[in-house]
């Protein structure tokens, strides 16, 4: 990991203040870094990336114009980059971007040990190069799906769920393996859920960590798993990933607590494990059809 990170780099040298920036180790290795950057200047001038052994995947949250660039010193012109669409640089290569326009991202830092554990795990070669051409950009609906949920982390970084985080790492990283290092990836044969024991320690984990302040390297390790296997054995034996799985019991505990006791929602915000009252009140919204007051009064009356 480059120290200081890629993201507080990049602001220094275009006097912008610092991002939100979240970092999780999906795989216990290298940290990954997601960040939002914006400015509303059209002054930044000429930007080099920092070299570095690491890709960084960018997700325009606002459409841009044409950009010159300067690949190994060699002069192009990187095109319009449409709302969602996504552009990758590899950071191995020396890159200047000419910067005079204001713009909005999504922001994924991948070291290239993290990617590279990612296709171990798929049974695929060591990865030098994603099929994705910088000086375009490309229409993916899956990454800017991902983009588009770390959003509301980027508004409370310290607060992020660590599992939420690390899943989002992990779906981004093996989509853009499956679909962009050029390999086929071998068919997985499906294995079965967890144990008994291991579904039992599993949940009791996250109900003891209902912030979310854990990882799926530790939940892991506690049922003698691999991070792969134990993700994917914890779906087959719940129907659901561990973040789902902890976001229905939130949302258990919490109307429990809307009907058998007088805390305000922000207290059971609280006690839950969301961020805040208005993290409840979406969060409860999406899964009832209606904001937790007025649920709470239906069920009083």
């Amino acid at each position: 990991m480059a120290s200081p990170n890629y993201f507080e780099q990049i602001s220094n040298t275009m006097a912008l203040e610092a991002p939100p920036v979240v970092a999780t180790r999906p795989l216990g290795t290298s940290l990954v870094h997601f960040a939002q950057m914006s400015s509303l200047r059209d002054d930044h001038g000429m930007l080099p990336t920092p070299v570095d052994d690491a890709f960084l995947l960018t997700v325009e949250m606002m459409a841009l114009p044409a950009v010159n660039v300067w690949v190994n010193g060699r002069h192009q012109l990187k095109s319009a980059q449409p709302v969602g669409n996504f552009t990758l640089v590899n950071l191995n290569v020396e890159t200047v971007l000419e910067m005079n326009m204001p713009f909005d991202s999504v922001e994924l830092y991948i070291p290239r040990s993290v990617l590279n554990s990612v296709a171990a795990e798929q049974g695929i070669p060591e990865i030098t190069a994603l099929d994705v051409d910088f000086l375009t950009s490309t229409e993916d609906p899956v990454v800017c799906s991902l983009a588009h949920c770390l959003l509301p982390a980027f508004a409370s970084p310290e607060r992020a769920s660590r599992l939420f985080m690390d899943h989002v790492a992990m779906a981004a990283l093996s989509h853009l393996t499956q679909n962009y290092a050029g390999f086929p990836v071998p068919r997985r044969v499906a294995r079965g859920g967890l144990a008994p024991w291991q579904a039992k320690r599993a949940k009791d984990i996250l109900s003891a960590h209902i912030c979310g302040d854990i990882s799926i390297e530790e939940l892991a390790g506690q049922c003698g798993l691999s991070r792969s296997h134990f993700a994917r054995a914890f779906r087959k034996s719940t129907g659901k990933p561990p973040h789902r799985w902890l976001m229905e019991l939130r949302l258990a505990r919490a109307r429990d607590l809307l009907v058998n006791s007088t805390l305000s929602l922000g207290e059971i915000a609280e006690r839950c494990g969301f961020v805040d009252q208005s993290h409840f009140t979406r969060s409860f919204s999406a899964a009832m059809g209606v904001v937790p007051s007025a649920w709470r009064r239906l069920r009083r009356s």
